[in-house]
């Protein structure tokens, strides 16, 4: 009998083989498929599990997923159970199961459902598959050598299903002839595949031949009491995942963070196996690099699971047309547009600019005047003009009047009694009117123009945050008979500003929504520039509309402003990450067809994700994001202090100056990376936590 080898990796096997080669004693080489020359995300229990629930959602109500598994488990033992009646080995033949399955589920193995069963189980097996790392280069060395390949697996899919993924993982030219124990009913545990191929090929049961896998049993022992050489592939790490996989399943049914756990560590070797990132990195590791991986692995999980999220919704209640709102909506689209399922939708030039401009036709009233206070660098009723379009030169005596002798004072009494005079003259508005008028005129012809006007149910889709656009769009035109029920889907919404938006004008945050009153989803607040940044265009901000011969088109804020000049500077970095996360969406559709978690199930785990990222960034994370320029559409040039500065020891003995910075930074945690320890992070954090509404 020849002699017990075992060998650890690729490189060890095929050093032994080339001094095999050199002796010339070998003429066949065969290899075992699964666990061998391919790597598993998910056990190939759940894969067959995912084929139940899918072949369950087909049939319709009536069927269980927990049914049509136990019903298919119940027909393979019989099958193979017939087989070793029948003198075979324990085995049993896909396309000979699917009929009988079907038959005992429904009646009758029809051949569209029979199609689809086969489809469906070669499909979640390609997505659960990749080629171990190591295999195509012995492979292609193997290919040079004068040998003869052959694939050998224990196996209940038929040969032309293997044949099939081989080709899709482009395995199949470097093999002669593919062999599996479906097609004989003789498996490679009892020797009896080894000897059919013998005949089959016209080779000897000698060491001349060498067979290897990863089964002690099967593809070492069976093959050297047949007479040929059989070698053990131990990969330990392989042997310690395919353990993890088990236990992550294990885990997962007690729901939790475990299913994100689960999800994600099957996302996480898919990104590992994946060699054909769409976005290859020219700067040799340095900043594009960091953000494409930033993208991929921090911020797509998040907009990945925004967008499960919002097709889930749309399934269950449909529009007739969807909009993307820019510019924070254009990522959003991107990803939507990878679905199979999708609405006619278009993105739509919307600002909260132009939105608020056009709210002005009938006056300027307090609460409008206010959102314009909520910038920490207002400037009191300049701010007003920029947030409204409104001409400051009309409006300087008129302030004056009312005892504004700084037109740019900022205001922190928000009921100023000089403010309320102001608002309450006829004067000012009737000027503000008519500039108004003009700015809903131009807005109502280019929503008419897009089909959001006219259309029975719209879904509108953003970043967030408090729905400005979509409280504006119906303030300004609600009374229009022609106006969409709107269902209003963010990323996160935080209405700090409205509460009201009308009746049939749904909002809802799907990552993050604080009516939810959930302490641990609000991390997304904690930090709303970075996703923004992440999901915005690269075109400017919409400040106007323009009427030409072809129709509305937008007005965008001019390239020569400081803040856009800046932004302009960001765009490769902005790119670079969401080619990250569009590589990460590819792969999450993937994991997510296997699995069929619904957005819900993963969500626990997203937060615990970006936790880590927004509260504990390291501090290669904090000098690189900190470097973004962020903008706002509100008419003013500001560019946003994302904290590059952190804190010093002066901050501490200043309580007060400590206090604003604090209060004013768009990423506090980005302040304590000077640190390092993470203690002023999680100190901050539980004070926050405790702080807000549970």
């Amino acid at each position: 009998m020849p002699e017990k080898i075992i060998i650890r990796d690729w490189p060890r096997l095929q050093q032994y083989l080339e001094g095999r080669l050199q002796q010339g004693g070998i003429s066949t080489v065969s290899l075992d498929i699964f666990d061998t020359l391919l790597a598993r995300i998910e056990t190939p229990e759940q894969v067959q599990r995912g084929v139940c629930r899918l072949l369950a959602e087909k049939l319709g109500r009536g069927f269980s997923a927990t049914q049509v598994w136990q019903v298919r488990q119940s027909c393979e033992r019989a099958l193979r159970e017939q087989a070793a009646a029948a003198g075979m080995d324990y085995e049993c033949r896909f396309s000979e199961l699917v009929p009988c399955w079907l038959e005992r589920l429904t009646g009758a193995a029809d051949e569209e459902r029979v199609s689809f069963v086969c489809d469906t189980e070669s499909e979640l097996e390609k997505l659960a598959l990749y080629v171990k790392p190591g295999a195509g280069d012995f492979l292609n060395w193997l290919a040079q050598q004068p040998l003869r390949v052959l694939a050998v697996s224990d196996m209940y899919l038929d040969s032309s299903f293997l044949r099939d993924l081989l080709i899709d993982k482009e395995l199949y030219p470097y093999f002669a002839a593919v062999y599996v124990s479906a097609d004989s009913g003789l498996c490679k545990y009892s020797g009896r595949l080894f000897r059919h191929i013998a005949e089959q090929q016209g080779l000897g049961l000698d060491e001349s031949w060498v067979h290897i896998g990863d089964n002690p049993l099967s593809d070492r022992r069976a093959a050297c009491e047949a007479g040929i050489q059989g070698i053990l592939l131990y990969e330990k790490a392989a042997l310690r995942e395919r353990e993890q996989q088990q236990l992550n399943v294990r885990m997962a049914q007690y729901g939790g963070i475990w299913k994100g756990q689960h999800f994600f560590s099957m996302l996480e070797q898919r990104l590992q196996a994946d060699n054909t990132p769409e976005f290859i990195t020219r700067d040799g590791g340095g900043e594009q690099d960091f953000f494409y991986r930033y993208g991929r692995d921090v911020l797509g999980g998040a907009f990945s699971a925004f967008t499960l999220g919002l097709q889930e919704r749309l399934q269950r209640k449909p529009v007739e047309k969807l909009f993307f709102v820019a510019r924070d909506g254009f990522l959003f689209r991107q990803l939507y547009h990878q679905l199979d399922d999708r609405v006619p939708d278009e993105y739509i030039y919307l600002s909260r600019k132009v939105i608020t401009a056009a709210s002005t036709a009938d006056g300027l009233t307090l609460e409008q005047a206010q959102v314009a206070f909520y910038n920490p660098k207002q400037q009191g009723l300049r701010s007003v003009c920029k947030v409204y379009g409104l001409p400051e030169a009309g409006l300087l005596s008129l302030a004056a009047r009312h005892g504004f002798s700084e037109f740019a004072e900022p205001l922190s009494d928000w009921h100023d009694s000089r403010l309320l005079s102001f608002l309450a003259d006829e004067e000012v508005q009737a000027y503000i009117r008519p500039i108004g008028k003009q700015h809903r005129d131009l807005l109502e012809a280019y929503l008419e123009q897009v089909g959001f006007l006219g259309t029975e149910r719209v879904g509108l889709v953003d970043i967030g945050w408090n729905g400005t656009v979509q409280k504006f769009l119906k303030q300004a035109f609600g009374e229009r008979a022609d106006f969409p029920q709107v269902q209003g889907y963010y990323f996160a919404f935080v209405p700090k500003m409205y509460n009201d938006f009308g009746r049939d004008n749904v909002c809802e945050g799907i990552i993050h929504d604080s009516r939810r009153d959930n302490a641990c989803e609000r991390i997304p607040a904690e930090f709303e520039e970075i996703f923004e940044q992440g999901a915005r265009a690269q075109e400017a901000t919409t400040i106007a509309y323009r009427k030409t011969a072809e129709g509305i088109v937008p007005v965008f804020k001019s390239g020569q402003s400081p803040d856009r000049r800046a932004e302009i500077e960001c765009n490769p970095l902005v790119a670079a990450m969401q080619a990250g996360v569009m590589d990460h969406w590819r792969h999450f559709r993937a994991v997510q067809r296997l699995s069929g978690y619904s957005g819900q199930d993963i969500l626990p785990y997203i937060y615990g994700q970006l936790e880590r990222a927004i509260v504990y960034p390291d501090r290669q994370e904090t000098q690189m994001l900190t470097r973004l320029v962020h903008t706002e559409d509100f008419g003013d040039d500001h560019v946003l202090d994302l904290g590059r500065q952190p804190l010093a020891w002066r901050d501490w003995l200043q309580p007060l100056r400590l206090w604003r910075r604090l209060r004013d930074s768009a990423w506090r945690y980005a302040l304590f990376s000077g640190g390092g320890s993470g203690v002023g992070n999680f100190v901050l954090r539980v004070a926050y936590l405790h702080a807000v509404k549970k």
